[in-house]
């Protein structure tokens, strides 16, 4: 993708909705220049909360919503934005974040890979 890849992604779903940028601009309560510079990479894409106020609007599914906060996060250079808040309030995934980097650091090997794919996959299982 291009380095305006939220831009890029929220454009092109955008247009499969059939919805001009000035209809997602009055949707979102947005100014349209305002938003023309979103989806154009000339203003970092928008706080979480406008986020999911988007992917009502545009109908995402859960896998599209993660890819649009990473591609979103990814343009402003940051953290994914859903995620601080639970790193913050969750001892648990702080420290399996630290080991899982310490790992990688020391082994110089993909084994922290094989680990976070078993533990998606009990997540996944659990559902």
């Amino acid at each position: 993708m291009s380095p305006n890849q939220f831009g890029d992604f929220i454009a092109k779903k955008r247009k499969e909705k059939e919805i001009s940028l000035r209809g997602m601009a009055e949707l979102l309560d947005l100014s349209p220049a305002y938003w023309s510079d979103i989806e154009k990479g000339r203003r970092n894409p928008p706080n979480l909360n406008i986020l999911h106020e988007l992917a009502k609007v545009l109908g995402l599914s859960n896998g599209e919503i993660d890819m649009m906060v990473d591609l979103a996060s990814e343009d402003r250079d940051e953290i994914p934005m859903d995620l601080p808040d639970y790193i913050k309030e969750s001892d648990l995934a702080r420290t399996a974040l630290r080991k899982a980097r310490k790992k990688s650091e020391t082994s110089g090997t993909d084994a922290t890979k094989k680990a976070w794919e078993d533990f998606i996959k009990a997540l996944d299982d659990e559902e």
